[in-house]
């Protein structure tokens, strides 16, 4: 805590609080005791001015009313106080935003207060200028290496990544090229580690050079992909495309995009265009972030114990750019603070032990890797547990990704990242084994591919198997990796359902007693016939299900993926009989991770609920009640009319009620 002056007509001279931390945006708290009638407008005046000694912005305050107790209060009283509290911050567009909106207030505890301030000092202005810049900068990248690499080499890039050669691909690559010099950037004062090459001097030659040395120290997963592609480019290509990328990258710098890996994450999930055919959908930061906060709250562990914290195992078994597993990572390691520990403590056990990520695509479980190295990406790991899985039809074996363990405990590896962390390069290479025991995870948070098995979409007649069609897939080996599919073994896997249903049934079978089934599904899990079998499934062996929908107009409004343009839901339950479930309608989905963040708690807490944020509900799986809508009301009404009856409540204001 330290106090400062604030610039600016109107502002007191002292905050009532002010935290800053390195890197991190500097937040004010502002206090006062019940009833509190001014400290909303005390915190909205902090906003847009500046700290008088280092000129830095606020762009986050934190209004607290404190119980009138705390008068005479000891520190014990104090840490066991319920507060009430709201948010204050400038948006990407620099507009002031209290959170949650109106008159509405969060309760919460000491460690709630530190949750909100540590979200709080994440700036979304710099977050959306950084987005902005990295995407041009990935951009302009991508455009010069189409111009400059010619078709052979831009050929066997997308071989390499198991793509199709176009605009994607060499965005992607970029995209990994800019990663690695980023990344370089924040490890570049560590011991043996040479400095970022600068514009103007960089040849393929000393960049080959540079960053061969680089994995003579370690960082494999995040240079060993680009040094490769690095390879395939001609000489002469090299100069204008590594040039324009170290020119932005002081500009990036500046902008967090080495040490924010919030900023760089959210840059990712702009480059890539939804897979051909296979409908990986990228899932929002903020999505990810609500899903694995409500997730990992459940997980039964006692959070100052590092050893406790390092036996988990949690795993992503699409785990596309990796924001679903970053976002539980994070959720870890603010735990972990929050019970007295370093986080710092924990990176290398949850890189080589604890996080599991598995994805068909090279670039993505490159990303993935690179997104959770970067929370530390000083301290080294071994081997890690991110893996390209096999696709389609090799050496007379039939794969179907990730869906191969749905048959065995044990599958194949095309790429380890991190396999060779300080080995060679023969090392990476050879074909690894992956092993995911039966029941061994803790928790499995996942937003799988929505494709159907079959082709029952009329769009997509020329395509026998459009789940299957990827990486220009021949008709002969869709159906066998089809036919492949429908002898595993299923609980909840059903061809109208599609692959998301297949893969419940993954998570459910590698998922031990007690844990935790956190997943992105389509919003026709609640009510459509294809989703009978699976809603069947998680009534039978699950307990506590909470679906949370967004209560909107429009498919693209109702969705937690980029660019599905559907309804989606998200699912939470434990794997323990009871049946019981519970729906929270959210007004609109979360738009910074602070929402995000605070709408977990708020949601996940389990008694009904009525602010202004979002509506729960109580019900069962199998007969729901009130999904997607506000009012409860609504909701008993819609299911009346469904039995043939016509049940209006009491009142009018019982159907306006909460809208």
């Amino acid at each position: 805590m330290i106090q400062q002056s604030v610039s600016g007509s109107g502002a007191a001279k002292r905050p009532d609080i002010l935290i800053a931390a390195p890197r991190r945006q500097p937040v004010i708290l502002e206090t006062e005791f019940d009833p509190a009638h001014t400290v909303d407008l005390d915190a909205t005046a902090r906003l847009g001015k500046s700290l008088h000694e280092t000129g830095e912005d606020i762009e986050g305050v934190l209004s607290v009313v404190l119980p009138k107790n705390l008068k005479t209060a000891d520190l014990e009283t104090i840490d066991g106080a319920t507060f009430r509290y709201a948010t204050h911050y400038l948006d990407s567009q620099g507009e002031s935003v209290r959170w949650p909106v109106g008159k509405e207030w969060l309760k919460g505890g000491v460690d709630d207060l530190a949750d909100a301030v540590e979200y709080l000092s994440l700036s979304e202005r710099q977050l959306a200028r950084g987005t902005a810049v990295l995407e041009q900068v990935v951009r302009n990248a991508a455009r010069l290496l189409g111009q400059h690499a010619g078709e052979d080499a831009l050929g066997k890039i997308a071989s390499d990544l198991h793509q199709e050669a176009g605009e994607q691909t060499e965005r992607m690559a970029a995209a990994i090229f800019v990663s690695a010099f980023a990344f370089h950037v924040a490890i570049e004062e560590q011991e043996n580690i040479p400095p970022v090459a600068l514009a103007g001097s960089i040849d393929k030659g000393r960049l080959l050079a540079t960053w061969n040395a680089i994995l003579e120290v370690n960082y494999w997963p995040i240079f060993s992909v680009a040094r490769d592609l690095l390879m395939e480019l001609p000489v002469k290509a090299v100069p204008p495309v590594m040039n324009r990328i170290a020119e932005s990258i002081s500009d990036l710098a500046q902008l967090g995009a080495t040490t924010y890996h919030d900023l760089t994450g959210r840059m990712f999930q702009t480059l890539i265009t939804d897979r051909k055919f296979l409908a990986t959908f990228y899932t929002l930061p903020e999505s990810a972030c609500l899903l694995a906060e409500l997730a990992v709250e459940r997980l039964d562990v006692d959070w100052s114990d590092k050893d406790a914290i390092e036996g988990l195992r949690i795993a992503d078994f699409a785990c596309g750019t990796g924001a679903l597993l970053s976002a539980a990572q994070r959720a870890v390691y603010r735990r972990y603070r929050r019970a007295g520990g370093n986080d710092k403590d924990l990176h290398q056990a949850l890189m080589e032990r604890v996080l599991t990520g598995l994805d068909i695509m090279p670039a993505a479980t490159h990303l993935t890797c690179s997104m959770l190295s970067s929370a530390h990406p000083s301290l080294g790991y071994g081997k890690s547990r991110i893996h390209t899985m096999p696709y389609g039809i090799d050496g007379g074996r039939t794969h179907i990704g990730a869906l191969d363990l749905l048959d065995s405990e044990h599958s194949y590896s095309l790429f380890a990242a991190g396999e060779s962390m300080g080995g060679t390069e023969s090392d990476s290479r050879r074909e690894h084994s992956v092993t995911i025991e039966d029941r061994s995870c803790d928790l499995v948070i996942m937003n799988p591919p929505f494709t159907r098995p079959t082709n029952h979409e009329g769009s997509h007649a020329e395509i026998p198997i459009p789940s299957f069609a990827g990486f220009n897939t021949p008709d002969s080996e869709q159906k066998v990796m089809s036919r492949m599919l429908r002898k595993c073994k299923s609980e909840f896997g059903h061809g109208n359902a599609g692959l998301a249903s297949n893969f419940m049934d993954l998570g459910h079978r590698k998922l031990k007693d007690g844990g935790v089934l956190a997943f992105v599904l389509p919003f026709s899990l609640t009510q459509g016939h294809g989703w009978n079998k699976a809603r069947k499934a998680l009534a039978k062996n699950y307990s506590d299900i909470h679906i949370l929908s967004i209560a909107a107009t429009g498919m693209t409004d109702r969705a937690f993926s980029a660019d599905t343009d559907m309804a989606e839901c998200l699912v939470v339950a434990s794997k323990r009989s009871g049946g019981e479930a519970r729906f929270t309608n959210l007004s609109y989905r979360p738009s910074a991770l602070l929402e995000s963040a605070l709408t977990a708690k708020e949601a996940g807490r389990g008694s009904p609920n009525a602010s202004a944020i979002h509506r729960t509900f109580g019900g069962t799986l199998l007969d729901p009640r009130g999904e997607g809508v506000l009012s409860e009301s609504v909701g008993n009404v819609a299911r009346a009319l469904c039995r043939g009856e016509l049940a209006l409540p009491l009142s009018l204001a019982e159907v306006v009620r909460g809208f």
